[in-house]
């Protein structure tokens, strides 16, 4: 009988061991990517097309498109979640960060701040992530969807309100071949860098004709 008992306990002890290493072992699976826009090698405007201070906004994100977990659109439009692929942070996050990269390199104006900084701007910049999504509903050509809505505002001197200058909705879908978290990242970074050329020239085309 006392071996008996031994022998349960031993097993109980190796069954709540092996529990304990399975999220563990789940997480190793997860893959994890973050968004990329690289600014295209140009010469910067030697005189700022606005003269001031330019601040990015917190970036918001649309429901369903504030998680991290990748989100695929399948042919009933129906939207599903993928537990083994994520942003590694939210998405909408990076988009802020990497959308004041790519603004301070493009030299239109003469400084580029974070929200977070207690400097007053003369501008600020406010993006939204209104879609971020792979969309399988075409099962042979499955596409990444990228959607932002922006606010470029010239504040006035309180620095309470302001004039819209640019008020846009970009949307860019990429094709890829291979379903893998690479093709798919692949297919997000370049949509957004296409919307963040794009909203750059819009905004040069802008300063022109003020």
């Amino acid at each position: 009988m006392r071996h008996v008992c031994l022998f349960q306990t031993m097993l109980i002890m190796l069954t709540v061991f092996m529990s304990g290493c399975r999220p563990h072992n789940t997480a190793i699976l997860m893959e994890s990517y973050l968004l990329e826009a690289s600014a295209p090698i140009q010469q910067q405007a030697t005189t700022p097309v606005f003269a001031g201070v330019l601040k990015i906004r917190y970036c918001r994100a649309t429901p369903p498109f504030d998680g991290q977990l990748f989100l695929y659109k399948s042919a009933d439009s129906r939207y599903e979640q993928d537990f083994y692929r994520q942003f590694l942070t939210p998405p909408n996050e990076q988009v802020a960060e990497l959308l004041r990269i790519r603004m301070e390199s493009s030299g239109l104006f003469d400084n580029v701040i974070p929200a977070s900084s207690a400097v007053e701007p003369d501008y600020t910049l406010e993006p939204q992530l209104l879609a971020v999504y792979t969309d399988f509903s075409d099962a042979m050509a499955p596409k990444t969807v990228m959607k932002v809505h922006v606010v470029l505002l010239h504040l006035n001197k309180n620095r309470q309100n302001g004039t819209i200058l640019l008020e846009k909705t970009y949307l860019r879908s990429e094709t890829f071949t291979e379903k893998t978290g690479k093709s798919i990242i692949a297919g997000y970074n370049s949509g957004l860098e296409n919307i963040f050329s794009q909203l750059i020239e819009d905004i040069r085309e802008k300063g022109k004709s003020e």
